[in-house]
């Protein structure tokens, strides 16, 4: 690592110790979930009396790239339903941050796709999580993040070492919080709030 680099590196965890990254994610969560709310967004699924589900529980997908997006910024939410449903709801491409933007159309570009469209949130969501420059941000991940630093989280994140936890979410919904131990730190994260 060479000494620009590692100045880089060190200012990080300096500004990751001076700004309580928890409290600004969770402000990036509660606009989202208000836009969501504004806009009459609707989780999936119908009971079969025909109300729709009481869960309140949401998955934020947290991205974060080193060079183009240097904290931690909310770009989507799953809003749980019914039977491993899910609503996505959050930033298409043309409403991203400029730097994440940039790091999304250098992904699209090295795959070879079309950058000039306006790609919604769904497929944003898709290639960040692919490309591993975000994650589905689940009770142990922010436990782990409180831990260690949601830099580090990040990182094991980009290197492969931690799950994206896409197919748990995908497939299961609010299911995911049956398996590896999240129950038990979803409750524990409910008990401190």
């Amino acid at each position: 690592m060479d000494k620009k680099q590692k100045d880089k590196s060190t200012l990080k965890h300096e500004s990751e110790q001076e700004i309580d990254w928890e409290l600004a994610i969770q402000l990036q969560i509660n606009e989202l979930s208000c836009i969501a709310e504004s806009e009459g967004v609707q989780r999936p699924g119908k009971l079969p009396n025909g109300n729709g589900t009481s869960s309140t529980l949401i998955y934020p997908v947290l991205a974060y790239d080193a060079v183009h997006c240097p904290y931690p910024t909310v770009v989507a939410l799953y809003l749980t339903g019914l039977a491993g449903e899910s609503t996505l709801v959050g930033y298409g491409k043309q409403e991203l941050p400029k730097e994440l933007k940039t790091c999304l159309e250098e992904v699209l570009e090295f795959e070879g796709m079309i950058v000039g469209i306006h790609w919604k949130v769904e497929f944003v969501v898709d290639v960040l999580l692919e490309a591993r420059i975000a994650t589905v941000l689940l009770p142990k991940d922010v436990l782990y993040a409180r831990e260690h630093g949601w830099f580090e989280l990040m990182s094991l994140v980009r290197q492969g070492e931690r799950s994206t936890h896409r197919l748990a979410v995908s497939k299961l919904g609010r299911m995911a919080l049956a398996v590896n131990g999240q129950k038990k730190a979803y409750r524990q994260l409910k008990e401190e709030s």
